[in-house]
């Protein structure tokens, strides 16, 4: 009989530890938006939990996270309009991640400051999902937001007008020329006469180059980072951002075990279980994002301070082997988390990258520098020769870097780059 009893107890122990076990888990792998909404919920429901909300997350219990609240409101600016329309636009937290990455990224003018490849390097997706959520962004008002270029302000403006007809198209995609004065080549390439050329580039005038500069551009970050990051004396220092921290205190026992019958009892044991275990996976998610962060911004302090081409290669697996933690675990507890740097917001994510193979010396090379590398020297190119695959593989041999020449075909077609071979040609033509 008694052998029954213990087993019985410490079956339903593991299940109640299993069970905690799997809540903890839960957690850490909530939003700050999500983690709110689920405390209130437990506050409600178990009387001895005391649930103060994030100041930054939350200013009324139950209600959705509205990232536009955090701007400033005073005079409309850029980011609070754009991010608004974000809002509206994305459900799927990966993909509305990305779209505030790339609000992150406009200028004053309304024109992105970055590339798609950069975004989705920084936010670590793919940049078939970067460009999907940029064809999203390119679709807001007003027209012409998220161009990457004149031309495409223009032809994104045109072609919400419903006015763009290929001639109006054509001398859109050779507007160099009107700034060279070949007018007349202009005009053989939009097939019409120059008097007609002179109602086309009306129409041209007529749209709005640098549609942002009708707000206020203000460079406030999108939402509240879960993290801060600051160079101290003795190097970088990371912190929890204590504007996000959600706060629970579990409310004392009261009640003389003689005033309840055996089924309260019960009940208040397990409702006082469960706001102790909730406290101590609150404590956790803190802590393990804590480290974890620590771990990236230890082994990054290149990123920080030269930007992406200096990342070293690092996987959560390193991250999670450093801590004595399962990989899982940090991919929950880094998933959608922001961290502020002295310049700006970034998402933990791009504190990560494979590496794409070793380098002289041994080390490996990651993705984000092998890729800054082939950039650079296509960027530094002469025209006239320009560098062929095989030549940048010298090059970055050279500096110590191995790379493939498949990598680098792979990264200049990334980068819209055509062949050394295309590239001469229309050099030579031009």
């Amino acid at each position: 009989m008694e052998m029954v009893q213990t087993f019985t107890q410490t079956q339903t122990q593991t299940q109640q530890m299993s069970g905690q076990m799997l809540n903890s888990l839960a957690i850490l792998g909530m939003s700050s938006e999500d983690l709110a909404e689920y405390l209130a919920e437990k506050a409600q429901s178990n009387p001895y939990v005391s649930y103060a909300a994030a100041p930054a997350i939350a200013a009324r219990s139950n209600e959705d996270f509205d990232a536009v609240a955090l701007l400033s409101s005073d005079r409309p600016s850029l980011m609070s309009h754009v991010v608004s329309q974000i809002e509206l636009h994305f459900d799927d937290p990966r993909e509305r991640l990305v779209a505030l990455r790339f609000a992150e990224a406009l200028e004053p003018t309304g024109w992105l400051g970055q590339s798609a490849e950069t975004i989705a390097l920084l936010a670590s997706v793919p940049l078939s999902l970067a460009e999907r959520v940029l064809s999203v962004l390119q679709g807001f008002e007003p027209a012409g937001l998220f161009a990457r270029s004149l031309k495409e302000c223009l032809l994104l403006q045109a072609r919400d007008a419903d006015i763009l007809t290929w001639d109006l198209e054509t001398l859109i995609e050779n507007i160099h020329l009107v700034g060279e004065r070949r007018m007349g080549e202009l005009a053989d390439l939009c097939d019409c006469e120059l008097s007609e050329l002179s109602d086309l580039l009306a129409m041209v005038r007529g749209l709005n180059p640098k549609p942002g500069l009708a707000f206020d551009h203000v460079p406030t970050p999108v939402f509240p980072p879960d993290l801060i990051v600051r160079r101290g004396e003795d190097g970088w220092e990371v912190e929890l951002n204590r504007a996000t921290l959600h706060k629970i205190t579990v409310r004392q026992d009261r009640f003389e075990d003689g005033q309840v019958d055996k089924e309260a009892r019960k009940e208040r044991r397990r409702a006082l279980a469960e706001a102790r275990a909730l406290a101590l996976a609150l404590n956790r998610r803190g802590d393990t994002l804590l480290r974890a962060a620590s771990v990236l911004v230890a082994r990054q302090s290149g990123f920080l301070e030269k930007g992406p081409e200096h990342l070293a290669p690092l996987t959560l697996e390193d991250v999670a082997e450093e801590l004595g933690l399962h990989a899982s675990t940090i991919s929950r507890a880094l998933s959608g988390r922001m961290i502020q740097t002295p310049t700006h917001a970034l998402p933990l994510r791009a504190f990560f990258s494979r590496a794409v193979g070793p380098a002289e010396n041994g080390q490996a090379v990651s993705r984000d520098k092998a890729m800054g590398f082939v950039e650079t020297a296509l960027r530094n190119e002469n025209p006239t020769a320009p560098l062929s695959d095989g030549d940048i593989v010298d090059l970055a041999k050279g500096s110590g870097l191995k790379i493939a020449r498949r990598t680098v075909a792979k990264y200049r077609m990334s980068l819209g780059v055509a062949s050394s071979y295309e590239r001469r040609k229309n050099a030579l033509s031009a």
